[in-house]
């Protein structure tokens, strides 16, 4: 094995706002391109990997039919750059899954949609990608290995749930071998209907089990929460077990033994809206333990009529390894909110009790109306890494974040800016060449939130904010 890289994701999101394009048409009558020969390829390449049965986009462009209804609409998104979704700031980074069309491309749709949008006559010569039972791994294969939840989960038709852990005993093909993944991919069984969900496996505290309990203090029935081992009832833990892992740590009031954020994390992969699927390079891939408990970390939304759902995680395994994954990991270990650093003892303080993920740390909240409330997460190396990926996460009241490289002799480089954050659409930033990055440097996760009215997303501007 070589050394060992990072993949870095923050805790804090932002909105994108495009450039709009001003594109004349300049086809002349009977000169327009066409679907069959022209337009498909461009749709079936770029957009089709969202824009499919089950998948995130509100539409399916699988064929002239089903494209030719939305034409004027997809001529307006590429020309103000909104789709494909890529907010990042062409100014800092390079990016090898950069999603924007080329200038011919978009002048391609712009010319065939003012000609009248017409299929042709000739053939359609474009292939749609191929895609197995919604996965979206580049190749088109399926997972090498699928694993689903042990159980479905009943989603409420109204109220509102918390983060929660569902806990499952580990099959023992995956027990008995060490794997590493080359991708991995979440998929919810009633999308709609998932806020968000995380994979991965952790540890159990001693004197815990997995059992038939509550799900979360309060909740109904699952086959596995977390229970006391003497008394066989519920611990009372609240939250994603991904990021608040069972492990080394402090003792909260629930009896929950819980990990600080410094260490090593366990989630391998989550599905936000806009992202499920993550791939790592040629040889390098994320090992699976072959001990501990997997973990579905869930949040769910109502959507007005009961669902039923079944969450899958798709493993693809690496064949040939040379370097390992060794932390996906958050960039915010030291906060600076509103210009003041937290800090205690140790690190900032960790929440025992209280709303939002037992566990997390005790940041300040958002308070109501606020416009611009500002927050740096500062994360300091202690050795060596390879960084290969960026993902900005916020929730939708989330405006803007970048992230800025300071190495040891005082040199700054962006490495990305998503100036106008959009939680519709949670990218992975994925670096064009992988970035050695020497021990002693730091990456700040700057970013800002808008919990005003004037935050179309915003749906509670009275109310404050925590954290979760």
């Amino acid at each position: 094995m070589k050394s060992a890289p990072l993949i870095v994701s923050a805790a804090i999101l932002t909105i994108a706002m495009a450039t709009r394009l001003s594109m004349a048409a300049e086809s002349a009558a009977g000169t327009a391109p066409t679907f069959n020969k022209d337009v498909a390829a461009i749709l079936f390449n770029n957009c089709v990997i969202c824009h499919r049965p089950n998948q995130v986009a509100p539409m399916t462009l699988m064929s002239y039919k089903e494209v030719r209804p939305w034409a004027r609409a997809i001529k307006e998104k590429v020309i103000k750059g909104e789709m494909p979704p890529w907010r990042a700031d062409g100014r800092f980074g390079k990016f090898r899954n950069d999603r924007r069309l080329a200038p011919e491309q978009i002048k391609t749709i712009v010319d065939w949609v003012d000609g009248g949008a017409p299929e042709g006559d000739t053939a359609l010569t474009a292939e749609l990608p191929v895609f197995h039972d919604g996965w979206s791994h580049p190749s088109g294969r399926p997972p090498d290995y699928i694993l689903e939840m042990a159980e479905p989960f009943n989603v409420p038709a109204l109220g509102e749930l918390p983060n929660f852990t569902i806990y499952q005993e580990l099959p023992p093909e995956l027990k008995q071998k060490e794997h590493f993944l080359e991708a991995i991919q979440i998929l919810p069984g009633v999308m709609p209907a998932v806020h968000h969900a995380s994979f991965g496996i952790v540890p159990l505290a001693p004197g815990q089990k997995v059992g038939r309990g509550e799900a979360w203090p309060g909740g109904p029935i699952v086959a596995g929460a977390l229970l006391d081992a003497k008394t066989g009832e519920s611990v009372g833990f609240q939250g994603d077990a991904n990021e608040v892992a069972a492990g080394e740590g402090e003792p909260t009031d629930a009896g929950v033994t819980v990990r600080r954020r410094t260490e090593v994390g366990t989630r391998f992969c989550c599905y936000v809206p806009g992202g499920n699927f993550q791939q790592f390079r040629d040889g390098a891939g994320k090992r699976i333990p072959t001990e501990g408990y997997i973990a579905w970390g869930m949040h769910y939304t109502p959507i007005g009529k009961p669902l039923v759902d079944k969450t899958r995680v798709g493993f693809w395994f690496q064949k040939e390894m040379t370097h390992e994954i060794v932390e996906i990991s958050t960039g915010n270990l030291t906060h600076i909110v509103l210009g003041k650093q937290l800090v205690d003892s140790e690190f900032t303080p960790v929440r025992t009790a209280g709303v939002g993920n037992t566990g997390f740390p005790a940041l300040p909240v958002i308070p109501p109306n606020a416009k611009n409330w500002a927050i740096t997460g500062i994360r300091v190396f202690q050795d060596d890494v390879t960084l290969y990926v960026l993902w900005p996460h916020m929730h939708t009241r989330g405006k803007e974040m970048t992230y800025l490289l300071t190495y040891p002799d005082g040199r700054e480089e962006v490495l990305l800016s998503v100036p106008n954050y959009d939680f519709n659409w949670q990218i992975f930033y994925e670096l064009k060449e992988p970035l050695k990055i020497p021990a002693g440097s730091t990456i700040k996760t700057i970013g800002s939130y808008d919990n005003s009215p004037a935050n179309k997303w915003n749906p509670a501007p009275q109310k404050e904010v925590y954290w979760t």
